[in-house]
């Protein structure tokens, strides 16, 4: 037996001793007790039974016009309730001190809050569809103030984000426990990261794993349907109920959209649904008053025309299956709370595992467990044999005051995860703790830390204390900049050094074995002149420490025609004549677009290039405008004033000087790219010529113009 089994099964055997016998209470409104194992006997399908094995089997109907309906819904097991029963809360009637409502009409889906109607085509996924897409949808729009059936349709929650991680792999439903239990661990994720999808085995990309702990609900309660005015009281208060009954009743139906208990078969249920109101006045078969139900088989499935149909007190009180369900609450349950603790992890790309794992996150050491999150725990079905995704994350707020405690206290937050007992174990490639700065803006999310780790269990810690360069070193050879480095972390958590030239826009990863890094540079990528250096080490978690400035000197080859002090390019054309402006030709990529351009281009120096295919790696200068130059149209929005045919007008040219970053693989790299080009040849020339004539680089565009006395700036 594993760790976290036996701290499982120690939990499970205190929770047994009054697992038998629990009291009813009164809080004013409800009249309740905490579950027990004769509720367990009661309302749980037994396994070994004719009847689990027809509830595990989905059933499709078809019809003339060859629509297709299908069913798919789970009861719970005994095991299952009995997982669950510390959670799980039974609300026996209402109190007699309760304030009840007078209304006689009710209609949730008439709130814009409130999402159309959901259509399951062949999928078995009616469970999901009730919990995930119709009551946690609606429970989160009335937080967030999102219009679902407007703007906000994509705040949808899609029910495959459920169903596909509790379905075995498999097209054959889904049980009502599995998906209550699961988004209250893992949330639910929108349609604006998991599109509509007819694929039952995905799990949802990274966008998706970290959106859906925003909309994780707090447990759910139940009650039977057989009580009508709870089951009125609940839709008062806004909830959703989700209920299980037999779905060829509704496909059989005549044309008045109404169920009676002597219309329905009172067979096994197997189709879950939303119910959404009520309505007093209505009366079919002597059967007076009925709750409105909203199906997961399209619009046009029901005579009403909006998917939906009532099914009368007395039908609802006597379905073969009477237990009803509703989410209690959501977690974050004001618009402006969110998660702050989430653990997120990758895999191996060559050793993912399989979806049937025990999947098990939390806080704590092997000595001192805070809490975890099991995935599946109380879940009878998992996600298949399928291959793991690349990313997941489990929010682990509910322990963030326990981490935040031992990191102030010893300097150390400690987390950890476990997979086991899958067809394939999965082996994790990173692993780590965020935080949420900004929710709902992915990109503010902070790593405090990214473990590579490798295994399958991992005990990690979160640490405040940074490594220290403790010396280095930085040699100019003939051929190239040498560096080396040693460094030390006092907690043994040492990832690694980069060094940074001239600023910290551009980093180089060093190589490194244990406390000793070294590296070396080719001496052409740097101009001649001064340079600077800076090391900086890190740790797993993102803690660090840069060294002081070391500085250094690239000396300029000694040549007949110039001095080796002067640090310029050889091939600098005459004309310049401030240092600032020399540097800045020697130390670019001259770029040119149409023949005239690059007559103009050889005025500051002998090496020019075509910049049609020409890609950033450099400080650049470019010649001409975006007409002709595919490296300046590419760029032209950049820069504060784009060039036409039009502006700056006739014989009219620009300066501009503009920093572009660009990203080489995880690199960020930041080049000086000066503009100098005109809306006809004679601005640009007008442009090229100023430009030899400045003393600095201007802070700001420069416009000139070309006329019979010169070149004046406008």
């Amino acid at each position: 037996m594993n760790f976290f089994k036996k701290v499982l099964v120690i939990l499970l055997l205190v929770a047994s001793i009054s697992v038998n016998f629990s009291e009813s209470m009164d809080d004013g409104k409800y009249i309740y007790h905490n579950f027990t194992e004769t509720d367990a006997e009661k309302i749980g399908v037994d396994e070994n039974t004719t009847d689990y094995e027809k509830n595990e089997t989905i059933q499709t109907f078809s019809d003339s016009d060859n629509d297709i309906y299908v069913t798919g819904c789970f009861l719970p097991t005994k095991e299952e309730l009995m997982s669950m029963s510390e959670q799980i809360t039974v609300v026996e009637g209402v109190s007699e001190s309760a304030n009840l409502s007078n209304n006689t009409y009710l209609d949730l889906s008439k709130d814009p809050c409130f999402p159309t109607v959901g259509d399951q085509g062949k999928i078995g996924s009616c469970a999901s569809w009730a919990i995930v897409y119709y009551a946690n949808s609606y429970l989160q729009a009335k937080i967030h103030n999102y219009d679902l059936k407007g703007n906000d349709s994509l705040k949808c929650f899609n029910p495959m984000w459920a169903y596909n991680k509790i379905n075995d792999g498999k097209n054959e439903g889904s049980g009502l426990i599995g998906n209550l239990n699961l988004i209250s661990r893992l949330g639910s994720a929108t349609y604006e990261t998991m599109p509509p999808t007819n694929n039952y085995t995905i799990w949802g990309n990274e966008e998706a794993w970290l959106e859906a702990p925003q909309y994780r609900i707090t447990g759910y309660e139940i009650s039977s349907t057989n009580n009508t005015d709870v089951m009125k009281s609940w839709l008062n208060e806004g909830s959703v109920i989700i209920i299980a009954m037999h779905g060829e009743d509704i496909y059989k139906f005549d044309n008045n959209s109404i169920l009676s208990d002597f219309d329905q078969s009172h067979n096994v249920s197997n189709h879950a649904q939303a119910v959404i109101g009520y309505d007093n006045s209505i009366s079919e078969d002597n059967e007076t008053g009925a709750f409105k139900v909203m199906n997961s088989w399209g619009a046009n499935w029901s005579p009403n025309g909006d998917g939906s149909y009532y099914m009368t007190y007395k039908a609802m009180a006597n379905l073969n299956y009477t237990t009803c369900y509703r989410i209690t609450g959501a977690v974050y349950n004001t618009s402006d709370s969110h998660p702050e603790l989430v653990g997120v992890l990758k895999f191996d790309s060559e050793n993912k595992g399989t979806k049937d794992q025990n999947i098990t996150l939390g806080i704590g050491n092997e000595s001192n467990i805070s809490g975890f999150v099991d995935i599946y725990e109380g879940i009878n079905h998992d996600g298949g044999n399928g291959s793991m995704p690349d990313f997941i994350a489990i929010d682990l707020t509910d322990w963030k005051s326990e981490f935040e405690n031992s990191l102030n206290n010893t300097g150390k937050g400690y987390y950890f995860v476990n997979f086991s007992n899958g067809t394939e174990t999965s082996i994790i490639s990173e692993f780590g703790i965020i935080k949420y700065s900004s929710y709902s803006d992915i990109e503010e999310i902070n790593t405090l830390n990214s473990y590579n780790c490798n295994k399958s269990v991992v005990f990690k810690f979160y640490s405040k204390t940074a490594p220290e360069i403790v010396n280095s070193s930085l040699t100019v050879t003939d051929n190239e900049v040498v560096v080396s480095i040693h460094a030390e972390d006092v907690e043994d958590d040492l990832w690694g050094v980069k060094v940074y030239f001239d600023g910290l826009n551009e980093y180089y990863s060093l190589n490194g074995t244990n406390e000793t890094f070294n590296g070396s540079f080719d001496k052409s990528m740097f101009s001649y002149g001064k340079h600077y250096a800076i090391f900086e080490a890190f740790d797993g978690s993102g803690n660090t420490n840069n060294s002081e400035m070391v500085a250094f000197e690239i000396s300029a080859p000694a040549t007949s025609s110039r001095s080796t002090a002067s640090h310029y390019s050889s091939d600098l054309s005459d004309g310049i004549s401030s240092g600032t402006i020399k540097r800045a030709v020697s130390n670019s990529n001259i770029i040119y677009g149409s023949d005239v351009d690059e007559g103009y281009a050889l005025n500051l120096r002998e090496n020019v290039q075509n910049g049609n295919n020409y890609e950033l790696s450099k400080d650049t200068i470019i010649v001409g405008g975006p007409e002709s130059n595919g490296f300046a149209n590419k760029y032209d929005s950049e820069f504060e004033i784009s060039i036409t045919n039009d502006y700056p007008g006739e014989n009219k040219g620009l300066i501009q000087v503009k920093n572009i970053e660009v990203r080489d693989g995880n690199i960020i790299k930041t080049y000086q790219v000066i503009y100098i080009a005109g809306s006809d040849r004679f601005g640009t020339l007008a442009a090229l010529e100023y430009f030899k004539t400045l003393d600095e680089l201007p802070n700001g565009p420069i416009t000139v113009e070309w006329n019979d006395n010169g070149i004046i700036v406008v």
